[in-house]
């Protein structure tokens, strides 16, 4: 594939990461939504499993009135690997900060790997599939841990 293509291919899965870490820290369930494929899956860290949109919106909002309400995303890396011209898989490197217990408890900072399968729309690369872990802490980072450029892989 031309430079130019790969280029602007990973410039539309850039704004997605970032748009994601974006939603999440202003705590927007329909901002996050919008990166989303109307029949999206969608994994949380626990296993639950959303199946579309409104599933996935409803979640998000009661998760973000309480133990995610003051929490903060980081994105630290990522890796992309295009299986077409209009499909990647995506593996995530995250941190977040300042969540809660259900019962109000502040929790440890944690870090975590999400799965995305891409599909790239007329406008923009959406989420089709989502699985999210929970990073154990005697586990570093795969991509942070290595410092190599991922991109594009």
């Amino acid at each position: 594939m031309p430079p130019i293509v790969q280029h602007s291919r990973l410039i539309g899965i850039e704004a997605l990461v970032e748009a994601w870490a974006n939603a999440w820290n202003d705590h927007d369930a329909e901002a996050a939504a919008a990166l989303i494929m109307p029949e999206v899956d969608f994994i949380n860290v626990f296993g639950r499993w959303l199946k579309g949109k409104k599933e996935f919106i409803d979640h998000h909002r009661q998760l973000h009135a309480m133990q995610m309400r003051n929490s903060t995303w980081s994105n630290l890396d990522y890796e992309a690997r295009f299986i077409g011209d209009d499909l990647a898989i995506l593996h995530l490197e995250w941190m977040v900060q300042d969540d809660e217990d259900p019962d109000g408890t502040p929790r440890r900072g944690r870090c975590g790997v999400f799965t995305w399968i891409l599909i790239r729309t007329e406008s923009s690369w959406r989420i089709l599939a989502a699985h999210n872990t929970n990073l154990h802490p005697s586990v570093s980072h795969r991509l942070r841990s290595t410092g190599r450029d991922t991109r594009g892989g």
